[in-house]
């Protein structure tokens, strides 16, 4: 009898101590999952914060960016209108230009290369001036060519006269539209002052 009751009593023990161990396990783990949690949270604390960190970084960066350009963006926004305006105003110019203002202009580029058609026949292509009026010219400054035909040519993209030789290896093209060109390359500063003077008000 005495022995069963020890049993027992070793029993209860048994069971006693594994309940306690039990239960410091369970405070453990509550412990652990806390500390894990806690641990999880600050975490995503942090890598909200970095991101938010470079985002407002990368936003400084861009607002620095945008706001380094805009002279640039507004230096060549007040180019392109100078250069439209300006070439609209030649161009108006240009074609309001009498003939016997176009036929000089012309006369004149034509006169630079005329001796490369010396001998040749030539083909004189006009368009905007008259037959009269270019036949005058070709008797000017073609006069060493072999041959010189006066044809009506609206292919050529604006007033004026393109020579070629007979063989239509050498070309002169004396048009408006290189008057136009040569007068911005050579004088675009003087001609923006004087034409395009509201463009400084931008």
């Amino acid at each position: 009898m005495e022995e069963i009751v020890g049993a027992d009593a070793i029993r209860v023990e048994i069971l006693e101590d594994a309940r306690k161990k039990a239960a410091r396990l369970l405070v453990e783990c509550a412990e652990e999952s806390a500390r894990t949690v806690a641990a999880i949270e600050a975490k995503a604390v942090s890598v909200v914060e970095e991101i938010m960190r470079a985002s407002e970084a990368r936003s400084r960066r861009f607002r620095m960016e945008t706001m380094a350009r805009f002279p640039l963006e507004r230096t060549r926004m007040r180019t392109v209108f100078v250069d439209k305006r300006l070439s609209e105003s030649l161009r108006s110019y240009l074609d309001g230009l009498g003939e016997a203002s176009v036929a000089r202009l012309a006369e004149g580029m034509l006169a630079r290369g005329a001796a490369f058609l010396a001998a040749k026949d030539v083909i004189l292509g006009r368009r905007g001036l008259s037959e009269g009026a270019a036949r005058a010219i070709a008797g000017r400054i073609l006069a060493s060519a072999a041959s010189v035909e006066v044809v009506q040519d609206e292919t050529l993209p604006a007033r004026g006269l393109v020579a070629r030789d007979g063989e239509g290896s050498l070309v002169l093209r004396a048009t408006m539209d290189l008057v136009e060109e040569r007068l911005l390359d050579r004088h675009r500063s003087e001609l923006s002052q004087a034409l395009c003077a509201e463009a400084r008000r931008l």
